[in-house]
């Protein structure tokens, strides 16, 4: 991104990558070359159970045919998919049987297939494939490089990987690291919250005529929330553990369980105790007055593991999560103390790694005791009880200094990189052979790369300490899904501003401004008399903002799909048009460019610092001139919708 000057806007080279959310393609890559597609089938399976041991690198091969293969591209669950992407839902031919389906959170159905696979020499057929994700599935999108789940038992098969029935398999696409999950987690469980293992793996391929044991790469194994991970956190399994998606807060629904479970999404019935106690915790943490809540909240919440939870969150800047998205999280209902207690899922977005919900630079900084937007009514009524934001400061006191803390981090942080030096060197050149495109999904990465580990670690500890202090309050995120959450300055502040930066003051002036209007005149389409149109302008735009590619070959991505042009030049072209004649002159986007700059400029400084730059694309890009914000997942209303529900 530092090229941006240089080469205009192209700060968003994956603005393609970036906003075509859901282009899923089947593309084929080209298999790596022969020294690549070993056969490890021939080791022998290990009797001793090292699936996590740190240093263990596992060697997995998934086996599909062609047929099972192309079965499990996802399909959108309607004709139109999320905003217009994925695959079409095709007519099943008559003699097709159904096929079973996950449906993620953004409405993208994930078939089943059969398949084989070889774990460190253990081959164990008839397995249940498909992919996994959320946004993961459109970050992937462009590569075969994909995260799996695989259920040993899922077509009744007995099995077994050191007793487990599931693997799940992170392709860690969103993370140029490769080491978030690994490191997250670790600290989740180093701060005393119940947290999944990670270990390394190597991924391989083979569907006959397609790849031959083709090298996929570098992999998370994460451990799957099951009876033996129950068993090893809470002492029992008997409980019941729940993975809700688009729940922030618990709301009272009336009696009827039913009602719940679509939020709570339970993995086994509930009996009617546990339904019972559910709707008894909702409607405490919703209903109950002050002194209800702080009576009973003990009896029904463990709040010493809720409260290292969020600090934990906070700490790493994990806002793919139950605090801010209401997703990304289990909830277990233990069987003897009835209490709650959560854990995470899914930290690939975490250290900074979510760009909705502002810069990489604000993300360093969020707020340890308010870490998403809006409220949270289940951690404020806590926070608010006497004593406890007490308590919680001496928890972030005692985490800052020992988990937290700066040169323990960036010990793990080595560890882990060194683990993987090798792995991650095979894995990069997998990806040039086969030609991947841009991994993305949506805007999230259209404004390039999260901080590295090392930079967030440093910057993180310091805004920390300077909260600890009582000189800083931290950064309180906006951003998320809902109407007037969406906002295109959340993504395009920090990192334009980076980008435009020449001179790394981290500030700009009015000639580095101006450089952007001067490329995208360059770019734009004009007519005989060097004017642009609003046609021209939006081909400018997209020239400096391009699609994706797709798969191997760099296909374009598909028509009709999500353009930058579409959303950007409109209110461009509406402020530029001075004299209303329905074309622009270089001049004319200049003087406009002059115009919003003397607007943020309110001290008068010639330069403009990360929060003026923000007003300034504000003013340029308001939330009504971006089209329409993301629908945030059910249940999720901040006051302000409930009042207009």
């Amino acid at each position: 991104m530092s090229e941006f000057l240089r080469a205009g806007f192209s700060i968003v080279r994956p603005l393609s990558a970036a906003l075509a959310l859901f282009m899923l393609s089947g593309a084929t890559i080209k298999q790596a070359g022969a020294a690549d597609r070993k056969d490890k089938s021939d080791q022998a399976p290990s009797s001793k159970d090292d699936t996590f041991e740190p240093g263990r690198l596992h060697t997995v091969q998934i086996a599909l045919s062609e047929k099972e293969f192309a079965a499990i591209t996802p399909v959108a669950a309607s004709r139109g998919g999320f905003f217009g992407f994925g695959r079409k839902p095709e007519p099943k031919e008559p003699a097709e049987v159904a096929r079973e389906m996950h449906r993620n959170m953004f409405g993208m159905n994930l078939p089943w297939a059969t398949g084989s696979v070889s774990i460190d020499g253990q081959t164990i057929d008839n397995v249940g494939v498909r992919y996994k994700g959320n946004g993961t599935i459109g970050d992937a999108a462009r590569t075969v490089k994909k995260s799996f789940k695989i259920d040993l038992d899922h077509f009744g098969g007995t099995g077994r990987f050191h007793g487990r029935k599931t693997l799940n398999l992170h392709c860690g696409v969103a993370d140029p690291s490769k080491c978030r999950e690994a490191l997250g987690y670790r600290l989740y469980r180093a701060s005393g919250v119940p947290a999944p293992r990670t270990a390394f793996a190597e991924v391989w391929l083979d569907v006959p005529g397609k790849y031959d044991n083709s090298l996929l790469g570098l992999y998370i194994i994460v451990e799957q929330p099951d009876k033996q991970f129950l068993q090893a956190h809470f002492g029992s399994d008997k409980g019941l553990l729940m993975k809700p998606e688009g729940l922030r807060d618990f709301v009272d629904m009336g009696d009827d369980w039913k009602k719940y479970t679509t939020q709570l999404k339970p993995k086994r019935d509930a009996t009617d105790e546990e339904a019972a106690r559910m709707i008894a915790f909702a409607r405490l943490a919703s209903k109950a007055d002050d002194e209800e809540f702080r009576r009973e909240i003990d009896s029904y919440l463990e709040i010493d593991g809720y409260l290292r939870y969020l600090a934990t969150t906070a700490f790493i800047s994990n806002s793919d999560s139950f605090f801010a998205l209401g997703h990304n999280y289990y909830a277990y209902l233990h069987p003897a103390t009835g209490k709650l207690h959560f854990f995470p899922w899914d930290l690939d977005r975490s250290f900074a790694n979510l760009p909705i919900f502002g810069s990489k630079q604000k993300q360093m900084d969020f707020s340890m005791t308010h870490p998403y937007s809006g409220s949270h009514r289940l951690t404020e009524r806590l926070l608010e009880m006497p004593g406890m934001s007490e308590r919680y400061q001496n928890l972030l006191k005692e985490l800052a200094a020992t988990v937290f803390a700066r040169e323990s981090v960036l010990r793990d942080v080595e560890s882990l990189e060194a683990e993987i030096k090798a792995p991650f060197e095979r894995d990069a050149q997998a990806a040039k052979v086969r030609k991947d495109g841009i991994a993305g999904f949506g805007p999230f990465v259209m404004l390039g790369q999260p901080p590295d580990l090392r930079t967030f670690v440093d910057r993180r500890t310091k805004s920390v300490a300077a909260q600890l202090a009582g000189t800083s309050q931290g950064h309180i995120p906006t951003g998320g899904f809902g109407p007037g959450a969406f906002k295109l300055v959340d993504f395009l502040s920090g990192p334009m501003l980076e980008d435009l930066d020449a001179d790394r003051n981290e500030r700009l002036s009015r000639a580095e401004w101006l450089a952007a209007p001067q490329r995208l005149f360059e770019a734009s389409d004009k007519d005989d008399e060097g004017q642009v149109n609003l046609k021209g302008l939006t081909k400018g735009v997209n020239t400096l903002f391009p699609r994706p590619t797709e798969g191997e070959g760099g296909q374009p991505g598909p028509q009709g799909a999500f353009s930058a042009g579409g959303y950007m030049a409109a209110p461009i072209f509406k402020r530029a048009d001075a004299d209303k004649d329905g074309k622009v002159t270089l001049s004319e986007l200049v003087a406009a460019a002059e115009a919003l700059f003397d607007l943020a400029d309110k001290q008068k400084m010639g330069e403009l610092d990360e929060p003026a730059f923000y007003n300034l694309l504000t003013a340029l890009f308001p939330p009504s001139n971006f089209g329409q914000p993301l629908r945030r997942p059910a249940g999720d209303k901040d006051a302000a919708e409930k009042k207009a529900d």
